[in-house]
């Protein structure tokens, strides 16, 4: 036998010859960093459907509103030891998608670049590698504007851009790793697997609690306004950064995910998933329509700063809604609003 990773032809086990053939058990989807914001709500959108859900997370236990909706947690899992890994797949063989959601944000990264490259590049490595012995060709990847550099585009970024500049800098550890990654996916692919990767702007959500990134001074605005507290602004006031609502983004995710092969024409089966643009000055334009008394002032973190400048301004509408029928809702003021409003519930309770 061939030792190449072209086995991966197939989906799970077959049946041997002139075996009985039985019903395979219903497939599920398996979601790496289940625990983190984007990934319990994607948990939320799968079982919305009715979709069996693998949750994986390295955290000791998942909150039980997690745990309620999905029908196996693999807890204190590292993603960074293959031999965990390849377990869980063993353990669930019968998985049609693999979300790998494990990987620390940009200031996180900054502050840890060894750490952070052991989780997004040899965690990926592990995964790609415990799929290819399963037998599971479809993973889907969480790319970042992170990735994109000063030698970018500033107006309505692509991930085929990504693509066609391959060896552009993007300026930090954060966006080197992404690119490792890519590269990982491109090889999965040669080898028959399916991999899939949308290109994230910031991710605006009403969680209590988000990791440490750039695009999360947004997150902290809109907590301290409702705490009626002052707020002190890390980045510039009048750069402008894409975002997008996350009701929004999984849309867009679950788009990708469910998109018949056919129907991706981007290089490498990449693609933006745009929302809003907004700079810091705006955002709290329109919190004080709502908290008229609201104060900021500024201290700008270098590292919050430089990515921030890096950063393209706005993300294409085009590619999205051609092959995956998406485009985004949720504007900037709807948003604000119902941030407020949960933040405000809360608080209360």
């Amino acid at each position: 036998q061939g030792s190449g990773l072209g086995v991966l032809g197939a989906c799970g086990p077959r049946a041997g010859r002139g075996s009985t053939r039985r019903a395979l058990p219903a497939m599920s989807v398996l979601i790496i960093g289940a625990g983190g914001a984007v990934g319990k709500r994607l948990i939320g959108a799968l079982a919305k459907r009715g979709e069996r859900i693998v949750a994986v997370d390295r955290a000791p236990e998942l909150p039980d509103a997690v745990k309620a909706k999905v029908t196996f947690a693999e807890t204190g899992v590292d993603v960074r030891d293959f031999y965990t890994m390849k377990r869980i797949f063993k353990r669930h063989r019968f998985v049609h998608t693999v979300w790998n959601l494990a990987a620390p944000l940009s200031v996180e990264t900054a502050l840890n670049p060894r750490v952070a490259e052991q989780v997004t590049l040899n965690g990926m490595r592990n995964v790609l590698w415990a799929m290819y012995e399963a037998r599971i060709k479809k993973i889907m990847f969480t790319d970042s504007i992170g990735s994109f550099g000063a030698a970018a585009p500033r107006e309505n970024c692509t991930a085929r851009w990504l693509t066609e500049h391959p060896n552009q800098d993007p300026g930090s550890d954060y966006g080197r790793q992404k690119r490792g990654v890519r590269r990982l996916l491109r090889e999965f692919w040669r080898y028959g697997g399916d991999p899939r990767w949308a290109v994230l702007p910031g991710v605006l959500h009403t969680e209590a609690t988000w990791g440490k990134g750039t695009t999360e001074y947004a997150l902290e605005a809109l907590l301290a306004a409702a705490r009626k507290e002052a707020y002190v602004c890390p980045v510039d006031p009048d750069v402008l950064l894409p975002m997008v609502a996350v009701e929004d983004l999984m849309r867009g995710l679950l788009a990708l995910q469910d998109a018949d092969e056919r129907q991706l024409h981007e290089p490498e089966r990449g693609y933006a998933i745009p929302g809003m643009s907004f700079t810091a000055s705006q955002l709290f334009d329109e919190i004080r329509l709502h908290r008229p008394k609201f104060e900021v002032s500024y201290e700008l973190d270098a590292n919050m700063s430089k990515f921030a400048n890096l950063w393209p301004d706005t993300l294409s509408l085009k590619e999205p809604l051609k092959d995956l029928g998406y485009e985004p809702r949720i504007e900037l003021r709807e948003f604000v609003f119902k941030a407020l409003m949960a933040h405000q519930l809360r608080l209360a309770n």
